[in-house]
């Protein structure tokens, strides 16, 4: 990987936590002005399908040394937060998408003690999971 592609792909990690962090704040201060419990689900079920993908890939490059079968893993997550998307407005969605990502994570974990992701993008992963988590938490909180 050329030595800026961390710093590069820490940088839109960070950028790609805001839209998250920018509809759990229009639903907290301004929830008549737009559509935030939409875009906020949606865009959550954008990200959690990219990560998948992100999954699909190693599977592709790794499959054979990794721990779990990511064909199989991406799919369902990556559908599972399509379904976000079907359920009734309230809470439910966010919970939901909470429990991609965390699963997300934890795939992630098992890819990072096989080897298979290097350490820098483990711990980004950790860190904006948690991002993430805590602002999809606000949203369900935020919706009731």
């Amino acid at each position: 990987m050329p030595p800026n592609s961390s710093t590069t792909a820490r940088g839109l990690t960070y950028a790609g936590i805001l839209p998250f962090a920018a509809g759990l704040a229009g639903q907290v201060f301004a929830p008549e002005a737009a559509p935030w419990r939409e875009w906020t689900a949606a865009y959550g079920a954008v990200i959690a399908a990219f990560i998948a993908g992100i999954h699909w890939a190693v599977h592709l490059f790794f499959g054979d040394k990794a721990p779990v079968n990511l064909l199989i893993s991406s799919n369902v997550l990556a559908l599972a937060a399509w379904g976000a998307l079907l359920l009734p407005a309230g809470p439910g969605p966010f919970r939901l998408l909470v429990l991609v990502f965390l699963a997300l994570v934890l795939i992630d974990r098992r890819l990072y003690r096989a080897e298979l992701i290097p350490d820098w993008f483990y711990r980004l992963r950790l860190q904006a999971s948690a991002a993430v988590s805590l602002c999809l938490l606000g949203m369900a909180v935020a919706v009731m």
